[in-house]
């Protein structure tokens, strides 16, 4: 993973990392199976992003469509994997999470945290909380344990 976080700085992609990573960043989730990427829906962004993903050898998982922008701005996923250090690892990127607004607004309010994989913006707690707010009941314990 440090490899492709790489890439996507030498490309110069604008995203955040969400969901379980960043819960686990935050303390507040003990587990999380993959990566979740909210990268800015512009034109040049996604073909930075291309490009990061072709340097990292990244292959489509599951029913995945093109990587366009008007799929990234009508709310497709886009889901790869990526060769790991011990095996693969599984990369979910959106344009249009739910409920947190625009990009830019959520990126001016993301921490820029120190991982095992480089200094990544990471959504602030208030941004993760209204992403977790869905109908599967293990993100409640996830809300509850970033609340306190």
């Amino acid at each position: 993973m440090r490899n492709f976080f790489r890439n996507l700085e030498l490309d110069e992609v604008e995203f955040i990392l969400i969901s379980g990573q960043a819960a686990v960043l935050y303390g507040a989730s003990t587990f999380s199976e993959d990566f979740d990427l909210w990268v800015r829906p512009t034109g040049p962004n996604l073909v930075r992003l291309r490009a990061a993903l072709a340097r990292s050898n990244a292959r489509i998982y599951k029913l995945t469509p093109s990587l366009t922008l008007s799929h990234a701005r009508t709310g497709h996923g886009f889901h790869f994997t990526l060769p790991d250090e011990h095996d693969v690892a599984y990369v979910d990127i959106m344009a249009r999470p739910p409920r947190v607004g625009s990009f830019p607004r959520s990126l001016a309010r993301c921490e820029t945290i120190d991982t095992d994989w480089g200094e990544l913006p990471v959504v602030s707690v208030a941004d993760l909380v209204r992403l977790k707010l869905t109908r599967r009941l293990a993100d409640y314990d996830v809300i509850s344990n970033l609340a306190s």
